[in-house]
């Protein structure tokens, strides 16, 4: 079917499977086949809509899947098909949330004490082994055990208490700044220095630090496991350095709803923010900040509609878009329009939608609102297939 028979707006997220498949292989030939990957999957798939495209992972033979909350990671276990799926809880959850996440055999993200004893008792009493991944903060200075406090891995001793994984978190590693990449490799010097420790009490958990910088810039960081996230969606987490060879999975497209012609000196939109400098015609288009289209993109940023770059003018607003077509007489109501994404022989990347509005491309994806509908298709298939968020 069609995405224009199932919805009546026209405002929608194409959200490539093709595009999906192509980064997760990018990632596979850095990191090598000895390495498990863990697609991140947190925020909604950074606002991709979680479900259809942690289904495509699993499909491809990743070996987990990273959430960031206790209710996602229960909302994935809870969907057709990831009841066997390996789940790694990577924010912290408070100790009343362990009893839910041990019997639903999710791997916890632990890094305080209180948590850690909580976790094991519950484990203890299901008589099951605790699936913990111990935090240990190497320089992000966020949430984590300190190196220093490895007093209580005697706590692993007693059975059935199992380490599955020792990790930790980048703060830089996306930058390829030289100060930035000794930061890096300082954090996994520190990182090796708990391995050891941690090897040294007999104990062998799988080993993880990279996040989608680590894949690109630091093999050092490589381990046993990645945790792939921003660059899947095909955006570099580090704009300034430019493209990489990876494909963008959404499309944000609308149509021109209307068209109206003003005369020079015509104001348009709220606070008269715009001023036409001759007659021309602008266009709307039914997509604004209520669907998380950044407002200050008004004046800065531009949409491609048949293949033309046409600029935003004045504010964007909660409901509707304003662009300014004056140069192009092709362009008519109906004609699509997109906010991200590739039309013709162009492609406004996240990238520069993230420049623009001041931001990282991660924002862009994870504002999207829940009224703009995820439409998943497949570029290497026939037809797309309608799907929610």
């Amino acid at each position: 079917m069609s995405p224009e028979s199932v919805f009546h707006r026209p405002t929608r997220a194409l959200i490539d499977l093709a595009a999906w498949r192509h980064n997760l292989r990018f990632v596979r030939e850095k990191v090598g086949p000895r390495c498990a990957i863990a697609a991140v999957v947190k925020a909604n798939c950074y606002g991709h809509g979680m479900i259809a495209l942690a289904r495509e992972a699993l499909r491809q033979k990743v070996q987990a899947l990273a959430v960031a909350t206790v209710d996602e990671a229960l909302e994935l276990r809870e969907s057709e098909g990831f009841a066997d799926a390996h789940i790694i809880l990577m924010g912290p959850s408070f100790p009343e949330d362990a009893e839910a996440l041990q019997r639903a055999g999710i791997s916890v993200t632990v890094g305080s004490l209180p948590l850690l004893r909580q976790h094991l008792a519950v484990a203890r009493r299901l008589n099951q082994s605790a699936r913990i991944h111990l935090k240990i903060d190497t320089g992000m200075g966020r949430y984590g055990f300190q190196p220093e406090q490895l007093t209580f891995l005697d706590l692993f001793a007693s059975k059935p208490a199992n380490l599955e994984g020792l990790m930790t978190h980048f703060a830089v590693s996306d930058s390829t700044a030289r100060e930035h990449v000794e930061y890096t490799n300082w954090q996994c010097e520190r990182f090796e220095r708990i391995i050891e420790r941690v090897r040294n009490a007999r104990l062998d958990p799988i080993l993880h630090a990279a996040n989608s910088g680590g894949v690109l810039h630091h093999p050092r960081s490589h381990y046993q496991l990645v945790r792939p996230g921003m660059m899947l969606y095909g955006a570099n987490p580090d704009p300034d350095e430019g493209p990489l060879p990876l494909r963008q999975v959404m499309t944000l497209v609308t149509r021109v709803v209307s068209i109206a012609f003003h005369a020079a000196g015509d104001s348009i939109g709220y606070g008269r923010r715009y001023v036409m400098p001759d007659e021309g015609r602008i266009a709307i288009l039914p997509v604004g900040y209520g669907d998380g289209v950044p407002r200050c993109l008004g004046g800065r940023a531009q949409v491609l509609i048949n293949g033309h770059r046409v600029p935003i003018v004045g504010r964007v607003c909660m409901d509707q878009t304003l662009v300014d077509v004056t140069a192009h007489g092709d362009i008519q109501v109906g004609d699509e329009a997109v906010l991200y994404g590739a039309q013709g022989g162009d492609r406004i990347p996240l990238e520069e939608v993230a420049r623009h509005a001041g931001t990282i491309p991660y924002e862009i994806g994870c504002q999207l609102g829940r009224r703009v509908p995820r439409v998943v298709i497949d570029t290497e298939a026939d037809e797309p297939e309608a799907g929610g968020v």
